[in-house]
This record gives structure tokens, C-alpha cells and sequence, in this order.
């Protein structure tokens, strides 16, 4: 199989993201497994109602101003001191960083409302203590998995809550995102597995380019059972199509 292993933690086979969790140790990318067997019927008739080549471009700036948004949440999130003090840290280290990617001015401005629609509203608040950061997890179950949580955090009550930051260009419906709850259940499973502690739920934060007000969509425990059971099929499906 073609690899590329120019990353240290991840490593590409057949187009496909694969985390290298130790010497012996190589597992599907959560996302990976989710495009596999995710309908993809709208986003192909997209794609043939715009064409390739606009199709890719509005793809590519989604991407780029995400990746801006996501880095000035794990920035602030990163910081220690006040609210004050996280954004000054945000937006300090945000321009050398879009910089030295190449990043576009639209890119930086949209991806930067997007995260300001997060900070201007409050919904940082909600985080008592920052537990950890882009941090990686696997799972042995069903042949096994691995991904990147954006954020595992304490709310105000001390729940360990599992937390992925997404953007769009407009609100979603609760029923347009079960990829993003798999996604969550995923984690939460990979995030007890590995620690043994179970949190108490999952959540996923949403801002959009409409309008300031992010969402919460929040999983409780009968949600991830629900949404775990349906991933982890998932991948035994998965192991079984590329067992080599």
C-alpha cells in the first residue's frame, strides 16, 4: 500500500488517515471511518451542481477559515489567566500563524467572527477548568480507532464533558449532524477506555457565519450509547473491507 509518513502521529495508506499509536499500532481515523460510510448523496450533488473547480475553492476556504477558528479556541483555551488575558493570547498568536500557512485575509477574518461569536456570547463560560487540548485517543473495540477531541473540559458542575468545535455557514438542525454525535460517542468511548473515567457527556459548539449565537447541541449518556453503538459498527465494517 502507497504511505506517507512525513507526519510523526499520523500517517496516510491509500488516501485514508491512519493515527501510529505505537511501533506496532496503526488504527483508522474516526473521520476517516465516518466518510467511508456517511451518505454522501448531497454533498455529490453539490459538487455536480457547482463544479469541480468551485466546488474545491468554497471546500478549501471552509477548511482554512475552520482551521483559523479552531487555532484561536485552542489559543485562549491554552492561556492561563483571565478571559481578557486568553483573547489577547488568541489574537496575538493567530497572525503568525495564518501567516505561515498562507492563509488569505477572508480566511482570517471569517475564521476570526467565528470565534468571536463563541468568545462575544459567553459560551467559554462554560468551561471551569480546561482538562486537555487536541488531545489523541484510540480505542482497541471492534478492531480499533483513534482521533483528535478538540477539548475534554469541567463544566461549573464538575462534569467531565467531551467538547468538538464546528463551523458552518448557517445554523444546523439537530438532525443534519449525526456524524458530528458518532464523532462525540466515538471519543467519549476512546476518552473512558483509555482513562477510566467516564465523562458525563458530550457536546458540540457550532458558529456560523449568519448570525452571532453559537450552538450546543449536548449528548447524555443515552445519547452516546446510542450514537457509540452505531460508530463501533462502523468500524467493524471498516476492519473487515481493509483488513490488509
Amino acid at each position: 500500500m502507497a504511505t506517507n509518513e512525513s507526519l510523526s502521529q499520523t500517517r496516510t495508506i491509500d488516501g485514508m488517515r491512519y493515527y501510529v499509536i505505537d511501533e506496532d499500532t496503526v488504527l483508522p481515523s474516526v473521520t476517516t471511518i465516518l466518510g467511508k460510510f456517511s451518505d454522501k448523496s448531497g454533498l455529490d450533488a453539490w459538487r455536480k451542481r457547482v463544479g469541480e473547480d468551485e466546488a474545491n475553492r468554497i471546500s478549501k476556504f471552509s477548511a482554512n477559515r475552520g482551521t483559523v477558528m479552531h487555532q484561536m479556541c485552542e489559543y485562549y483555551l491554552l492561556c492561563e489567566g483571565d478571559s481578557s488575558e486568553k483573547l489577547k493570547a488568541a489574537q496575538t498568536q493567530i497572525i503568525p500563524f495564518c501567516e505561515s500557512e498562507g492563509f488569505t485575509d477572508d480566511e482570517y477574518h471569517i475564521g476570526r467572527k467565528l470565534f468571536y461569536n463563541f468568545y462575544n456570547s459567553g459560551t467559554f463560560d462554560k468551561i471551569k477548568k480546561v482538562v486537555s487540548v487536541e488531545e489523541t485517543l484510540h480505542s482497541k473495540r471492534m478492531g480499533g480507532y483513534a482521533g483528535r477531541v478538540d477539548t475534554i473540559y469541567l463544566d461549573e458542575n464538575d462534569n467531565l464533558i467531551i467538547l468538538d468545535f464546528k463551523t458552518s455557514k448557517k445554523p444546523k438542525k439537530d438532525e443534519w449532524i449525526t456524524s458530528y454525535k458518532h464523532q462525540i460517542s466515538a471519543y467519549y468511548m476512546a476518552y473512558w477506555e483509555m482513562t477510566g473515567a467516564q465523562p458525563s457527556g458530550g457536546e458540540v459548539w457550532i458558529s456560523n457565519e449568519s448570525d452571532m449565537i453559537p450552538q450546543i447541541f449536548k449528548l447524555n449518556i443515552n445519547d452516546i450509547k446510542k450514537y457509540g453503538k452505531e460508530f463501533l459498527l462502523m468500524v467493524n465494517k471498516f476492519h473487515e473491507q481493509y483488513k490488509s
